[in-house]
């Protein structure tokens, strides 16, 4: 009784979890929304450079604001961290970036 307990409890909180990223969004940023810890404040999806790519907002400060490609691999880090102004590889993302949409939010 008790592992049915937690085998459905863990399915409701992983349940609401997914139930707020955004329609389309895919699956390795799916898992990766599971997976990752702590879990960032926030994650948008923009046009960059041709592609499909996530902005992810960590939970809390002097850490990297990270780009990821529509497979989850790490692009670079347009923002954040002590400076403020990223690991300096994609210095144009914030002049080039296009149609931010919200893909997923911390509850």
């Amino acid at each position: 009784m008790k592992s049915t307990f937690s085998f459905l409890l863990l399915v409701v909180i992983l349940g609401c979890e997914s139930a707020n990223i955004a329609p389309g969004a895919s699956d390795c940023l799916r898992k990766f929304i599971r997976t990752s810890t702590p879990q960032p404040k926030e994650i948008s999806s923009y046009f960059y450079n041709g592609k499909t790519v996530y902005l992810v907002i960590p939970d809390c400060c002097d850490q990297y604001i990270s780009l990821y490609d529509e497979n989850c691999n790490f692009l670079c880090a347009p923002s954040g961290g002590l400076t403020g102004k990223g690991d300096g590889k994609c210095p144009d993302f914030y002049d080039k970036a296009t149609k931010e949409t919200l893909v997923w939010r911390k509850e």
